[in-house]
């Protein structure tokens, strides 16, 4: 891919502010879910080729060697699929302070509260995004399940790139990370970026 079919410095941090701002709704969502302070910061964004996806979800996920990770796809006029990726240690600080108790979960008691977490977070990502586009966007079901990688499936191939968001979920007493992957084609990026340079 040339590299000017990625965002430029500009689009990117009118891309990060919009972002920001979306989550912060999501951030107020789930402190009420926790029924305590909550921040949800955006540090990092980047975008990469879709060949590159499981190599950039190992560099994120470190030595996690066990993760999980809800795909949900988006469709109007702005189409695309969103993947969000939690650690299995970040899975557990959640739902714990979500249900309460004590840490020793198992696995089918953490997918609920999971995919509620990230249904927030992406949808008020996706939601924002389809805004300054002007879209009405319908959401699939999502699904969610633990893996310990990710593969460009054949489902994959029919994306170009990824934005990837890292996401940092600042609570009173706990940190939880995650990542968010946006799959777009260089089609949907391309209006992406059209709107993007309408906002400068």
């Amino acid at each position: 891919m040339n590299e000017s079919e990625y965002l430029n410095q500009d689009q990117e941090e009118i891309l990060k502010e919009l972002i920001n701002i979306s989550f912060g709704l999501a951030a107020s969502l789930i402190g009420d879910m926790l029924s305590s302070y909550t921040h949800l910061n955006v540090p990092n964004i980047e975008i990469v080729n879709i060949n590159d996806l499981d190599k950039i979800a190992k560099q994120k996920m470190k030595k996690n060697s066990k993760f999980y990770i809800s795909k949900q796809r988006f469709a109007g006029h702005f189409n695309g699929e969103t993947m969000f990726i939690i650690d299995n240690n970040s899975a557990r600080i959640f739902t714990t302070l979500l249900l309460g108790g004590d840490n020793n979960l198992q696995e089918s008691e953490l997918k609920q509260p999971i995919l509620e977490l990230t249904n927030i977070i992406t949808s008020a990502c996706i939601g924002k995004l389809c805004e300054i586009i002007g879209s009405e966007t319908i959401f699939s079901v999502p699904t969610i399940e633990q893996q310990s990688a990710i593969t460009t499936n054949n489902n994959n191939q029919i994306y170009d790139n990824i934005i990837v968001i890292e996401t940092i979920l600042e609570l009173e007493k706990e940190n939880i990370s995650g990542h968010m992957f946006i799959l777009l084609t260089r089609q949907e990026l391309n209006k992406l970026k059209d709107k993007l340079d309408a906002l400068q």
